[in-house]
């Protein structure tokens, strides 16, 4: 799966999908007991991760701009310190893609499945099914388990679980933190079900081949998410950038689907909320800010300055 789409789409669907079957076993003794490590003398605290954080602002109004990682591993580098600390404490709203609850909720009517009776395999044909079920034999996921989804619920599964097993978890999540810090009031630019919506209309033929670039490069996820979180701390835009919009060109109909398309409509949400007074954190996917057709792209376009804070 092209590395744009695995974090901007995995993400999205990540509160839905997440299943213990990607979640290693704890390790034991040979008597069955769990192991206990030795206590090891603290380590220095580390030195805080610099992700980027953009300003946009006129005399009344002041939106901050700040790329998220829908999935963290546990531990690295506080993040949520300096600049961007300052500017969701003094925020009056934290504004993200769409809330929890609304994830969880729209989970729940189990929006990636098949009509009753028809089969993934059958419809990818028996080529394309060996190469799906190698894969899942490095997995717990059971054939049965997917052969009731659409193509493109199975490739966001899929795509996750060698993060779950590296200890990436959605809980460490950065709109978790950020929610965690900034009770007093949240919005969403929009909701779960638009967002499967969305996935759910794009062509059969499109769903089948980012299930393929999945099965294709499930090898490479952890590794790649892996640069792209190390480039989000750093605040590096520009790498950034590359790293997610490196596959763009493999189909158009995704990059217009799940980021283009997006980044203009929160443009111009952002430019009405210009008109009223008050200070918003809008936090989305690092994607969206990040590479041609970004968000601050589209700003730009309509007239409005976009400044880089940190």
């Amino acid at each position: 799966m092209p590395s744009l789409f695995r974090s901007i789409v995995a993400g999205l669907l990540l509160t839905a999908l997440a299943t213990p079957l990607a979640t290693p076993p704890a390790a034991a003794a040979p008597d069955g007991s769990a192991l206990v490590a030795p206590v090891a003398p603290p380590a220095p605290a580390p030195a805080p991760s610099r992700p980027a954080l953009w300003k946009v602002a006129d005399a009344d109004t002041t939106i901050w701009l700040f790329g998220t990682i829908h999935i963290m591993p546990r531990g690295g580098e506080p993040w949520l310190a300096g600049p961007v600390a300052q500017a969701l404490n003094g925020s009056d709203t934290l504004v993200t893609e769409i809330l929890p609850t609304d994830m969880i909720a729209a989970g729940a009517t189990r929006p990636g499945l098949l009509p009753q009776g028809q089969s993934l395999f059958a419809m990818i044909g028996p080529e394309r099914s060996a190469r799906l079920r190698a894969v899942l034999a490095k997995t717990r996921i059971p054939p049965a388990m997917i052969d009731g989804t659409k193509p493109w619920f199975a490739a966001a599964a899929l795509a996750v679980v060698p993060l779950f097993e590296r200890g990436y978890s959605p809980s460490e999540g950065v709109e978790r933190a950020l929610a965690a810090a900034h009770p007093q009031g949240q919005q969403a630019l929009e909701t779960a079900e638009f967002q499967f919506d969305l996935m759910d209309g794009l062509p059969r033929d499109a769903q089948i081949a980012w299930l393929d670039s999945v099965v294709d490069q499930y090898d490479t996820i952890g590794p790649q998410i892996g640069q792209i979180i190390a480039a989000w701390r750093k605040g590096d835009a520009e790498a950034l950038g590359r790293l997610m919009t490196a596959d763009m060109k493999d189909d158009p109909r995704l990059v217009e689907t799940l980021l283009t398309r997006r980044n203009a409509t929160w443009a111009k949400w952002i430019e009405a909320r210009l008109k009223q007074p008050g200070t918003v954190f809008v936090a989305v996917g690092a994607g969206h800010l990040a590479g041609k057709g970004s968000v601050q792209d589209d700003l730009a376009r309509d007239g409005i300055t976009v400044t880089r804070v940190q």
